[in-house]
């Protein structure tokens, strides 16, 4: 099953320079980061379930890591995963806009907006999301720290009159 979530990520890292304009904090993306980035995103392809594709991600996440939908409940991977399959939630298509990189020294923060074709608790629908992840070092190594979905954001297109 495809997560728009990561399938952004593998967007950035593939297809975006962090220029300027895309990156800010105050260290240069640490090359492990983009590394950690790439892996995280992959780890969504090609999954016939979201069980089979949170067992990929385990590796690439802290073990105190958490998901904050916009339900409010930060949960742990299990719980996502438990979430996830029960309400049948799958991503057919997505677009990403408004992504920056901010790196610090042992902590990053990935910042964008997107907008999903998905199915959700019987629901096929489109949806808008503002995604926040974090990244730090645990034990030395890059790991993702959370995923968060916060408000819906102003569409990108503007509406003609």
């Amino acid at each position: 099953m495809r997560n728009l979530l990561l399938i952004t990520l593998l967007f950035l890292v593939t297809k975006i320079s962090y220029s300027q304009d895309r990156f800010k904090g105050t260290h240069s993306p640490d090359s492990a980061l983009l590394i950690l980035i790439k892996a995280y995103s992959e780890s969504f392809d090609d999954n016939k379930t979201i069980a089979e594709r949170d067992a990929k991600r385990k590796t690439l996440v802290s073990t105190a890591y958490f998901y904050h939908g916009i339900d409010g409940a930060p949960i742990g991977l299990e719980g996502l995963t438990k979430r996830q399959t029960n309400n049948n939630f799958n991503v057919f298509a997505d677009s990403v806009y408004d992504e920056v990189l901010y790196q610090y020294e042992n902590t990053a923060v990935l910042m964008f907006k997107e907008w999903q074709h998905l199915t959700d608790k019987g629901v096929v629908k489109e949806s808008l999301n503002s995604v926040l992840i974090l990244l730090g070092k645990e034990n030395g190594k890059w790991k993702v720290l959370a995923d968060i979905i916060g408000r819906e954001p102003k569409s990108p297109v503007k509406k003609s009159k």
